[in-house]
């Protein structure tokens, strides 16, 4: 079979991670909210859905512009997600010419952006020449453009505020399971396998409200500004199989990204165990903030299992 010609219509780079953008495309609705407001719309058929195969929607714009997609493939993965829909008719006639529009969400791994584009998939010019005859390719292109700049400013005005994006981390410790627990629940650990002790200040709570009265919230007193309170959600032990702690931040501390903490070690044998990190970061957050928080979080889970291993 021969492989198709293509032509952009457009690229863009959002400034948010992949999940980010999988999350608010795909789960809000948030496209025909937009449309909703615009001299265009976008209407499903019943049923439809954005990733169910031979879905379909009808895209309607100015001077009775109407141009109905049927999704023909869908291709999602931790890199990408490429969805091609096939243009099945326009102006409420079948169309014929065999033309794919093809969206990719892409990963952009250098600094945790993401890369949406747009593509007219064809088999020949003449099928080309034909839809450009009936609709101004540029005018769809400055449909899809304020879409999406559309999307990156909802980010910050209406996005949902408990959605989140889960950062795991995990590795072997050579420590027995109960061993490493009681180091990463004593922070001060944390604090002097990062050369941070002669700056962190971490008390220890007498007051805490969970039910295992053994374990104690905490604050960390960063800087005379900086007073970060830890709770102690709830403990979980399975003796001799594993411990799990999860902590979350109280809303009377100052703001921290990082509000829910777990962590979970799972017994090996005597002297390893298995460590599995889970902290959750607003599903809005811009990739800068995204990449320095997942990068720091590693380096001082990797230091403090240093440590553990060599004390």
């Amino acid at each position: 079979m021969e492989k198709k010609k293509t032509k952009q219509l457009f690229i863009y780079q959002f400034d948010h991670p992949f999940e980010s953008l999988q999350e608010i495309l795909h789960k809000q609705e948030i496209i025909e909210i937009i449309c909703a407001k615009e001299e265009f719309k976008i209407k499903k058929f019943i049923g439809s859905d954005w990733v169910i195969k031979d879905s379909g929607f009808i895209f309607y714009g100015p001077n009775n512009l109407s141009v109905t997609f049927t999704l023909k493939s869908i291709e999602i993965n931790d890199f990408n997600r490429i969805i091609c829909y096939q243009i099945t008719y326009l102006y409420e006639k079948e169309f014929n010419n065999n033309i794919e529009v093809m969206t990719s969400l892409i990963r952009n791994t250098s600094d945790n952006s993401t890369i949406i584009e747009f593509r007219l998939n064809y088999n020949s010019t003449l099928e080309l020449d034909n839809l450009e005859k009936s609709i101004n390719l540029s005018s769809i292109k400055k449909y899809i453009m304020k879409i999406y700049f559309k999307i990156n400013i909802l980010f910050f005005e209406s996005f949902d505020k408990n959605k989140n994006l889960i950062i795991n981390h995990s590795f072997i410790i050579k420590k027995n399971y109960k061993d490493a627990f009681n180091f990463f629940y004593n922070w001060n650990y944390m604090a002097k396998s990062i050369k941070a002790d002669k700056t962190w200040k971490i008390i220890i709570n007498e007051n805490n409200e969970g039910n295992n009265k053994e374990y104690k919230d905490f604050d960390i007193i960063i800087n005379k500004n900086t007073k970060l309170h830890y709770h102690i959600n709830s403990i979980e032990e399975i003796e001799k199989e594993k411990i799990e702690i999860i902590y979350n931040k109280t809303n009377n501390s100052n703001p921290a990204l990082n509000n829910y903490i777990k962590f979970s070690f799972f017994n090996i044998s005597e002297n390893k165990c298995f460590f599995l990190y889970e902290t959750h970061l607003p599903a809005n957050i811009v990739s800068s903030i995204y990449q320095k928080i997942t990068y720091y979080l590693y380096y001082c889970n990797k230091k403090l299992k240093n440590y553990i291993e060599n004390n």
